[in-house]
């Protein structure tokens, strides 16, 4: 299976930016904030709200600049957050703000969304924690984007728009962005994004294509997770979005393979629940 995939792989499509011109992990997450700008015109942005309570908490106050950014992007944040996920009736339109717009926004939503996976460390030890201590304005979390962050989100935006989302605008039915499955609630698990019933992958890593077993293997977790069969996935897949590279697997056939007999996707649902479950109490 990793014979097949990587001889798949086309050439290299966006090569990485120089060393120390910007945050290779910042930019994979602020691709994966543009990305979902561009499936639907309001993505839920409730992990850079949390982003922004833990800011509060460390003595930065963002609420203001945040609100004035989602207004600039046609937003209205909520005054609770929501659970984790926007599911709608797809495929959507995109947002329709300027280019460089959403690829700032993307950036600081990015750089939020940092602080909510690492904590204070992460405002500390990066952009955020250089802001004025004055107030602090939508300008200045827009402006904290390097010229090599927005070279590289416009050639993946150019990617985006090429090589995956037409081959996800044919897949009609329910899609998920982050979407969180049943048992998220006992494994702190997401997606980035499922399409009517494929459950899918983005990868912005420089590294040659390769299909490693972390990577496989978070694709069947989460699969497993929606015990419940509330997505209704068949099919899961990877974009390697450097080499605008999309490659899928039904899901019944690809734990067959893996396994080397037939599986009941139901029955791993059940032992997969009993398991973490069982790990929890």
């Amino acid at each position: 299976m990793q014979r097949r995939y990587r001889e798949g792989a086309p050439a290299l499509a966006v090569p990485a930016a120089d060393r120390g011109s910007a945050n290779p992990g910042t930019i994979g997450t602020a691709a994966d904030w543009l990305l979902r700008f561009l499936l639907s015109p309001r993505p839920p942005l409730d992990v850079a709200m949390a982003g922004t309570a833990l800011a509060l908490k460390a003595g930065i106050d963002l609420r203001a600049a945040v609100g004035e950014m989602a207004r600039s992007l046609g937003l209205t944040l909520p005054r609770k957050p929501t659970a984790h996920g926007e599911t709608f009736a797809g495929p959507l339109s995109g947002s329709a703000a300027p280019p460089e717009l959403l690829a700032r926004a993307a950036w600081a939503l990015a750089l939020l969304t940092e602080v909510y996976r690492a904590g204070p460390m992460a405002l500390a030890a990066g952009p955020l924690g250089l802001l004025p201590g004055g107030p602090v304005t939508a300008a200045d979390l827009l402006g904290l984007v390097p010229q090599a962050g927005l070279d590289q989100l416009a050639r993946f935006r150019q990617v985006f728009e090429t090589a995956l989302l037409p081959q996800l605008a044919v897949r009609q039915g329910q899609w998920a962005l982050g979407p969180v499955f049943t048992g998220s609630a006992v494994m702190n698990a997401d997606a980035d994004l499922i399409a009517a019933g494929l459950l899918l992958d983005l990868k912005t890593a420089a590294a040659r294509p390769s299909l490693g077993v972390k990577d496989m293997c978070q694709l069947i977790g989460c699969a497993l997770l929606d015990f419940d069969d509330e997505y209704q996935i068949t099919e899961v897949g990877l974009f390697a979005a450097r080499y605008a590279y999309l490659a899928t697997w039904d899901l019944g056939s690809l734990l067959a393979e893996l396994a080397g007999h037939p599986v009941s996707l139901s029955s791993e649902r059940a032992e997969f629940r009993s398991l973490l479950t069982g790990a929890v109490a």
